[in-house]
């Protein structure tokens, strides 16, 4: 700026910028001798070339004069600008120029805005179109999951979702910077909304394969369902969801399975109550078909129609709820070990970039929690099953009722809309399902009272037979009361049908049970299924003997009172003999349950205790008194109560053709029912006890001896009071006849003549035994022997007992009486016996000793033994037919 201070001062500047030009004139020759210099860059003012000076000094003249020019313009123009147009008050001027260039602008919108958008509308569509045909396969993936889905082509679905996933994640993994084009953002942008379309899908599809795979059960396809998960890839590790939700529904479903049954029994045991009023002979009808048929195929015939419906129901229900869930709880421990050894992760897929490979690898934790639930499945299902069977009647009404309640407050709670199976379902991966040990619920039902009670039912001593003509009623340990100790036992139930069907169901439980021991989950898993497998056997069989003291008692009902013709007693012995032994082998399947399938080489059924074995001995025992105490209570029961009590025929209510109809028919006279008896406890004391007791050691492995010998003397005891109660009111009567003939007939024994008839109390006595000859021989032609040589004797010794009170006998009188005895010796010589033959000698010793002999001859007494004779002679042909059947006895005998 030194340089140029000659200049301003020639133009009286004091800066480049003035504001007033100084009116100076300046001539070119001072203009370029100042310039020159300057712009020469030389202080001698010698150039090279004046050709070259003088020219670019003139083109810097005009260069000069143009800038002043210019700068006078501008002066000019700035001074009037500033004195009316660049103010502040006007925004120095551009007011106007911004209002103008507004309103140019709006009017070039609205000529310009439709084209601009136009093509910029043009440039996005070919944007878009062009990304479109770039990434068709990702727009076109949400479509193409739905179809697989819709399909249920899961292959095609993961190999589609995992391609596009590879697809997203490269345009994402772009790299990242300013110079991004807005294309490029643009894609990225539209790619990560239609890859949230497909999250969408593939979110949706995996809760439906959650929900399939929480449903699946071991013989489902579940690795399906668990290949699908890991190859889509998931938080939670299917594996370990599925097997703890498969135990919770298994948990669930053995809950309510075994509730249903529950209240099932309830049901069908008031169809059964509800009929309980059946009269006693449509009962005795089906009792002795049951005996009668008891290798029946058909289960129709068993007991009473709608016990046998109740039975039916309850084996089919049982067996098919213990076959299904111990199928169930094998399937779950063979799935989940060979989760535990790794064998099935082997062949499960890793994942996209081997995300799931995590989820295929248990945890120690994971572990021991799945051999824990597999233990515990087991243990509530032994838990389960025990408890349906300890049950008492009030027990089994209690649990059904609160089961009722909670369906109610269930059923109520989900009409507020509050559904959360599914939420529930998700929430088992997070959810520890302890509880009471089930093992520990079975071993305090052991304890139960209504068990020791039962047991007491069963450890009954032997009954004592009641004295004949008693009208003490046995013990009634069969009532309805002590049904109730059983809830699955039907009300009045035979033993028959008892053992049938419960041997069935402990069969079936048996195999399960085998099945279930033969799993290698632990040692304490099978001392449960032992402790389960010994409780229903103790119920079992005591539900059957409860059955079978009811069976006994009543079967006094199917005794009809008649002779059968093959042997010489009533049906009654053959039929209990049919019955109890088809009892004693049904007690021995529920004792052994040899019908038990061994599906493993642990055992399970264990042998049975000595004191099960001894309750069982001492029940037969008892079965054996109760039943000889209602036929013979019903033996030495008048006739009249007997016929009002069962006599009535029932032969039109019997519904069943096959049914046995020989039953309430008028029942015999008092006297044939003793002897019927006495016949019936020959036979039974004879055969029918010793085979039964040989059943009973060949069944149980038992030594019965000290039931045999007190049930032998018993019998024994027994016989001898019918025998004495039958014949006791026939030696009344034969008293009666010859005490009053000897003694009150007005004979004169002192002083009698010669005989000519052998007296009447001799032909009425002997009549009287005809007439029981007849009677016992029509009824039971066994006892005419015993009988009548019973009566024979009591009718010689009343003789002997009468003569002792003659104080004398004339001739006369002596042959009378002699003739009356030997009359009776004569006739009845096939009954004689050595007592007999004694009691014979001592009456004539007696009529001799009481006969006066001094007045008699020798020849006198001879010629009237001659007569004798002959009259004895004639008296036997006269009386041939009347006492023919003494003589039939002699010839049969010989």
């Amino acid at each position: 700026m030194a340089d140029l201070d000659t200049v301003f001062e020639y133009y009286g500047l004091s800066d480049p910028f003035p504001t007033v030009w100084a009116d100076n004139s300046v001539q070119e020759s001072q203009f370029a001798l100042v310039l020159g210099d300057y712009f020469n860059g030389s202080d001698d003012g010698t150039t090279d070339s004046a050709a070259v000076e003088y020219h670019d000094m003139r083109k810097l003249q005009r260069n000069f004069d143009m800038f002043v020019k210019m700068k006078s313009a501008l002066d000019t123009a700035y001074k009037e600008m500033k004195k009316d147009f660049l103010q502040e008050s006007k925004d120095w001027g551009v007011v106007d120029i911004d209002q103008l260039i507004d309103d140019a602008n709006v009017k070039a919108a609205q000529i310009m805005k439709p084209i601009m958008d136009n093509k910029s509308r043009g440039d996005r569509l070919k944007a878009t179109l062009s990304l479109i045909e770039k990434n068709r396969y990702l727009f076109d993936l949400p479509a193409a999951l739905l179809e697989n889905i819709k399909r249920g082509d899961h292959d095609s679905l993961v190999r589609d979702y995992r391609r596009g996933r590879t697809l997203t994640d490269e345009i994402r993994t772009l790299p990242h910077s300013m110079d991004l084009s807005d294309f490029l953002v643009q894609q990225r942008r539209i790619i990560e909304r239609i890859w949230g379309e497909v999250e969408v899908v593939v979110e949706g599809y995996k809760r439906s394969i959650w929900k399939q795979l929480s449903q699946a059960r071991p013989d489902d396809n579940y690795i399906l369902y668990i290949s699908i998960l890991l190859e889509l890839g998931v938080e939670d590790n299917p594996i370990w969801v599925w097997l703890q939700t498969l135990v919770d529904n298994l948990k669930n479903q053995m809950d309510d399975a075994f509730d249903d049954l529950n209240s099932s029994l309830q049901t069908l045991r008031k169809d059964v109550v509800s009929t309980s009023q059946t009269s006693t002979g449509i009962m005795a009808a089906y009792f002795l078909n049951a005996i009668k048929l008891p290798t029946l195929d058909g289960d129709i015939l068993r007991d009473l129609p709608e016990i046998v419906r109740m039975w039916v129901m309850m084996k089919e229900v049982i067996e098919e709820v213990t076959k299904y869930f111990g199928k169930q709880i094998a399937l779950f421990w063979e799935c989940a070990s060979g989760f535990l050894d790794g064998r099935t992760q082997s062949s499960l897929p890793v994942g996209q970039n081997g995300e799931s490979k995590v989820h295929l690898k248990l945890s120690r934790e994971e572990e021991v929690r799945i051999r824990s639930d597999a233990r515990e499945l087991v243990e509530l299902y032994a838990s389960r099953v025990a408890d349906f069977f300890v049950r008492s009647v009030a027990d089994s009404e209690e649990k059904a009722a609160n089961v009722k309640r909670a369906k109610t407050i269930d059923s109520e709670f989900e009409s507020d809309g509050n559904t959360q199976a599914e939420h529930k379902v998700m929430n088992l991966r997070n959810t520890s399902t302890a509880s009471l040990s089930a093992s520990a619920r079975l071993a305090n039902s052991l304890k139960n009272d209504r068990i020791a009670e039962a047991q007491r039912q069963i450890d009954r001593p032997l009954t004592p037979l009641p004295s004949v003509g008693s009208s003490a009623s046995p013990p009634s340990p069969g009532s309805e009361k002590n049904f109730e100790l059983y809830a699955f036992l039907p009300p009045n139930a035979n033993a028959i049908g008892t053992t049938f069907f419960l041997s069935q169901i402990l069969n079936t439980m048996g195999s399960v049970a085998s099945e279930l021991a033969g799993l290698s989950i632990s040692s304490r898993h099978i001392d449960v299924l032992r402790t389960m497998m010994g409780t229903v056997r103790e119920r079992c069989v005591g539900a059957a003997c409860l059955s079978w003291q009811q069976d006994a008692k009543r079967f006094n009902t199917i005794e009809d009172w008649s002779p059968i013709s093959t042997r010489k007693c009533t049906r009654v012995p053959q039929l209990f003999l049919q019955y109890q032994s088809v009892v004693l082998d049904g007690l021995q399947q529920l004792v052994f349950i040899p019908g038990a399938e061994k599906k493993s080489k642990v055992v399970v059924i264990l042998p049975p205790s000595s004191k099960l074995v001894s309750n069982i001995k001492t029940q037969f025992a008892n079965s054996i008194f109760l039943a000889l105490n209602g036929l013979v209570k019903d033996a030495v029961t008048s006739d009249k109560t007997m016929n009002g009590i069962n006599g009535s025929p029932v032969q039109g209510t019997v519904p069943n053709s096959t049914i046995d109809r020989d039953i309430g028919t008028p029942l015999a006279p008092m006297e044939s029912r003793l002897l019927l008896m006495i016949c019936n406890i020959a036979e039974l004391n004879g055969n029918i006890v010793s085979t039964l007791f040989e059943r009973f050691s060949a069944l149980f492995s038992i030594q019965l001896t000290d039931n045999s010998n007190i049930i032998g003397d018993a019998m024994k005891q027994l016989d001898e009071q019918l025998f004495s109660t039958y014949t006791k009111k026939k030696r009344a009567n034969f008293t009666t006849i010859i005490r009053t003939g000897i003694l009150k007939s007005g004979i004169r024994w002192s002083q009698l003549g010669k005989p000519t008839d052998v007296s009447q109390y001799i032909y009425q006595a002997l009549l009287q035994l005809v007439l029981v000859h007849m009677q016992v021989s029509s009824v039971g032609p066994s006892l005419v022997k015993r009988v009548i040589t019973d009566l024979l004797r009591h009718i010689v010794n009343t003789i002997l007992e009468s003569f002792r009170q003659i104080d004398k006998f004339s001739l006369g009188g002596m042959l009378q009486a002699t003739i009356d005895v030997e009359f009776v010796n004569q006739k009845m010589t096939s009954y004689g016996t050595p007592e007999i033959e004694n009691l014979y000698q001592t009456c004539y010793a007696t009529i001799q000793d009481a006969t006066d002999r001094s007045k008699m001859e020798v020849d006198v007494m001879t010629r009237q033994l001659e007569d004798m004779k002959k009259l004895l002679l004639k008296c036997h042909k006269q009386s041939r037919m009347e006492f023919l059947c003494f003589k039939v006895e002699k010839l049969v005998k010989d």
